[in-house]
Parts: C-alpha cells; sequence; structure tokens
C-alpha cells in the first residue's frame, strides 16, 4: 500500500515522507490515545482526514483528536491568496474623510455556509470521548444559533475544559454589517458538568444568565475574556473564583463599574460602555476590591472617585487623556504599597505644571508611550521636561522608557527650559525611542544625563520596540535611517556624541 505518512522532526513537529508499504503493525496506533491526540493537534483538519487510508488500524483514529481548532485556513486548507482566488476572501475599497484604503474582507456568501457545513460534518464524525480544548474563530452570528448550540452541546458532553467563540472573525472581519449577535446557552451546562470548564473566551456574543438559573455556573472557571459581547453584572459578579478577567469593548448596564473578588489576580478592561439609544457612554472603573490582584490594564477614564483596594497590586497600565486624568491616576497610584511596574498610554505632553504630592515609592520600571503626541496646532511648545517631575517621584526607579509614536520633525524649535535642580539615584537605564532629533530630545537627554547619578546609559533610537502592537516603523524604513542619521548631527553639535553613556540605535 503507498500513501503519505507522518514522522516527528527534530523541532517535534511533523513532517510528510512517502510511504512504500504499511506494515500490518506499527508503533503510532499502539501508543495511548492521549498521545495519539496530541500528535494528531499538529495536523491540519485536511492532513488529519488522510491519515484514515494508512491502515485499518488507523481509519478511525483520527477521530479521537481531542483539542477542536477551526479557522478560515485550517477548515477551507488554503493559504491566503489561495483563499482570495477561490473568492473566499475580497479586496474592499473602504473611503474615509481623508484617504481610501483597500482591506481584505470575508466573502460571506460563498465562505459562511461551507465553513458552518465542514466543522459540522467533523464533530458528527469524531468519536473522541474527551475534547480538551474548542476553538471557532470566524464571523458567525445568531442564524447560526441553533448548529452552535449543538457544537456546545457536543463538547459539553465531553468534558470541555477550554473554549474560545470568536465570532468577529479577525483578521478578516466586516465593516458596519447589521446582525445579532449569538446568544451564549447557559441552558445547556448542567450544575453537574458545568465544573470541567475552566478556561472561555466569548467574541460578539450575549452573555446573560437566565432568570430560572438556580446555581452558579462554571463553578472551576479561573480565565474569562469577553470582548464586543452584551454583557450582564450579574454573571461577571457570579464567578468568585476567577483568577483571570478581560473586558474588552462589552456593552455593560451600568456606567460604573464595580468588582470585588477575592481570588482575580489579573484584570483587563477597555472600552466599555453603556448604550443610550443610538449613543455609547463610556464605563468607567470606580473601584475594586481584590485582595489578590497583581496586574490590571485599564483602558477608561481615571477619575478622581476612584477606589482601590488591591495591597498586592505590583504592574498597571492605563490610558491616559488629559493632564486632569493625570493628576488623578498618580493619586490612585500612590496609594498602591506593591506598585513596582507601571506603563502610561498617553494622549497629551507631561504638563511641567504637574505636581505629584505623593511619591511612588516602590515603583522600579516605568514606560510611557505617547499617542499621536504631535495632533495639536501647538507642536513648537511639545517637550518632555514634564517626565522629570515623575522621575523625581520615584526615587527607586531604575529604567524609564519613552516611546513616541508617529514622530515628526520640529523645526525651530530651540528654547532652554528652568528645570528644578535633583538628583536621582537608582535609575540606570533611560530609552527614548521615537526620537529624530528634535531640540526637546536632546534636552531631555542633556538634563537626565546631568542628574541621574547612577545612570549606565541612555538609549536614543527613531525606531519604536517591537513589542508594540500595530506600530510598525518598517513601513518607511528610510525615513527612520534618516531619523537616525539626524539624531548624530544634532548630538555632534552640542557635543554629546561620544559619551560613554549615550547609545544611538
Amino acid at each position: 500500500m503507498s500513501g503519505t505518512t507522518l514522522t516527528p522532526n527534530v523541532d517535534g513537529g511533523l513532517k510528510s515522507i512517502k510511504l512504500k508499504k504499511v506494515e500490518m503493525f506499527d508503533d503510532i496506533s499502539e501508543l495511548p490515545d492521549c498521545i495519539i491526540s496530541y500528535i494528531f493537534t499538529k495536523l491540519t483538519i485536511k492532513d488529519l482526514l488522510k491519515t484514515s487510508i494508512l491502515s485499518k488500524k488507523w481509519c478511525k483514529l483520527w477521530t479521537l483528536r481531542r483539542e477542536l481548532y477551526f479557522d478560515i485556513f485550517n477548515v477551507f486548507e488554503y493559504t491566503e491568496q489561495q483563499l482570495l482566488q477561490k473568492g473566499y476572501l475580497i479586496d474592499v475599497t473602504v473611503h474615509s474623510t481623508f484617504s481610501s484604503t483597500v482591506e481584505r474582507m470575508l466573502n460571506l456568501d460563498i465562505s459562511r455556509d461551507p465553513f458552518v457545513k465542514r466543522v459540522d460534518q467533523f464533530l458528527k464524525h469524531s468519536h473522541a470521548t474527551i475534547i480538551d480544548s474548542f476553538l471557532v474563530n470566524f464571523y458567525l452570528d445568531s442564524q447560526q444559533q441553533s448548529i452552535i448550540d449543538e457544537w456546545i452541546r457536543f463538547v459539553i458532553a465531553r468534558g470541555i475544559g477550554r473554549m474560545e467563540l470568536l465570532f468577529c472573525g479577525r483578521p478578516y472581519t466586516l465593516r458596519n454589517m447589521p446582525r445579532k449577535p449569538y446568544k451564549f446557552p447557559f441552558h445547556l451546562f448542567p450544575e453537574t458538568n458545568a465544573s470541567t470548564l475552566k478556561h472561555l473566551r466569548l467574541e460578539y456574543c450575549v452573555v446573560s444568565i437566565p432568570p430560572n438559573c438556580n446555581f452558579i455556573p462554571f463553578k472551576n472557571l479561573s480565565f474569562l475574556s469577553l470582548e464586543s459581547v452584551k454583557v450582564d453584572g450579574v454573571f461577571i459578579q457570579s464567578l468568585t473564583q476567577l483568577e483571570e478577567l478581560h473586558l474588552i469593548g462589552c456593552e455593560l448596564k451600568s456606567l460604573t463599574l464595580k468588582i470585588v473578588s477575592s481570588s482575580l489576580r489579573h484584570l483587563k478592561v477597555s472600552l466599555c460602555y453603556l448604550l443610550y439609544g443610538n449613543f455609547r457612554k463610556d464605563v468607567n472603573l470606580i473601584s475594586l476590591d481584590c485582595l489578590k490582584l497583581i496586574s490590571l490594564d485599564y483602558g477608561g477614564r481615571c477619575s478622581a472617585n476612584m477606589n482601590f483596594n488591591t495591597p498586592m497590586l505590583n504592574n498597571i497600565q492605563l490610558y491616559v487623556i488629559c493632564s486632569e486624568q493625570l493628576l488623578n491616576a498618580f493619586r490612585l497610584l500612590a496609594t498602591l504599597p506593591k506598585l513596582e511596574i507601571l506603563q502610561l498610554d498617553l494622549y497629551s505632553m507631561v504638563p511641567t505644571s504637574l505636581k505629584i504630592t505623593h511619591p511612588l515609592e516602590h515603583l522600579k520600571e516605568l514606560n510611557l508611550i505617547f499617542i499621536h503626541p504631535f495632533d495639536t496646532p501647538r507642536k513648537l511648545e511639545f517637550d518632555l521636561s514634564g517626565i522629570l517631575t515623575i522621575l523625581q517621584a520615584s526615587p527607586l526607579l531604575q529604567k524609564l522608557s519613552v516611546m513616541l509614536t508617529f514622530p515628526e520633525i520640529i523645526e525651530d524649535q530651540k528654547v532652554a527650559r528652568d528645570v528644578d535642580t535633583f538628583s536621582h539615584e537608582e535609575v540606570k537605564v533611560i530609552e527614548l525611542r521615537g526620537c529624530v532629533g528634535n531640540w526637546y530630545e536632546i534636552e531631555f537627554a542633556m538634563n537626565v544625563i546631568k542628574y541621574a547619578n547612577k545612570l549606565e546609559r541612555i538609549v536614543l533610537s527613531p525606531y519604536w520596540r517591537d513589542t508594540v502592537e500595530s506600530f510598525d516603523w518598517s513601513s518607511d524604513l528610510a525615513w527612520f535611517q534618516n531619523g537616525r542619521q539626524r539624531i548624530t548631527e544634532k548630538f555632534q553639535t552640542e557635543e554629546l556624541v561620544g559619551t560613554e553613556k549615550l547609545v544611538l540605535i
């Protein structure tokens, strides 16, 4: 018998080789089911089904797969270019006020029904007695309610531990297409089986506990991520055992969010809203009572009445739009006894008038990201000297990173600003990225070299850090390379090039 067989690579993956003859006995089919299932998770659906022709003993082994992942690539078995050629994807010109762009989108007319049919057929032929994880990433909604319910019923019966229903369908989504979200079926989770689910991630769904539900669902759920979900606050508060919670772009039922948990360790809240007719109003996080919380990513308004009881909170990321919110943020941050790592995404410069009355006594790492800092008619007034105020208020800070997104060259800006004399005895590394040789950058570097007594190096570069998503400096490589040359020239003028602490990248 000829065909294709699968052999482990050195790196643990799988490769295909020509099969001369399949013997009556083979080593792989004698392995425990859990190991065979793990091997099969490395295969696409198409390759998985091919294994059934290898021998009689293999004809149903593929049905033992315990980790099920369905997206446009592994269901249709095509590359992106092939999906375009087949018509499953289309390029659409999107017009805005100032420009037009081409976006790649799903062609639902010919892709959605075949996608649903293939997933359904796969599950109906599966003989797996245990399903560890189940992921569907496609543009689905209430039109597929009944068939998705059957999929969920299938994996519940097999003790599902990890479920992800990603119905925004990224990266190929559709704009402004009216549709009703899928309603997550709590009624399918009997009390005896609900406790097997530990990880739940939902996109574009409605999540609301039925009025007649007299038990707490998901007793062992430790991770919950909701994005673009209409969610009932009662459901969130019922999950007293959660360790990680994400609420991203969710529609809530109140303008204020209060979270009380004795188990929560990681929290992300961003762009949540309350719907008033056709208008959205931002939801603000005003209270946290989470004794075990160690990390917080909050993309909302920093109000003056925020109240945190989070004695273990160590790592925070905040989004700050104006100087008033920045002041509110520092008032709050000063009350956190364990805070060591802070990231601020800023939509305005740090004012030199900023008064931080209570120091950040334990802060060791500070990341400041300026988002579109030059979208203002007062570009000539932009400077970084306000950051020195934060540096002074952080006596144990060891690393300071500053990044300017979408930097611009501002000509005719050379005004020496008064900076209060100070000294810092701990900071060792300072980074300034998005630096293109403007005067305020030179001034900032001169001041930190002067006042940071233990400074080991200051890194200046036009390039953004690769770890920051959505910012791609390689899109205009020549511009950034010219920026680096300009930095060198400007610092030579100020006689700073050659300074031992200065590093140009």
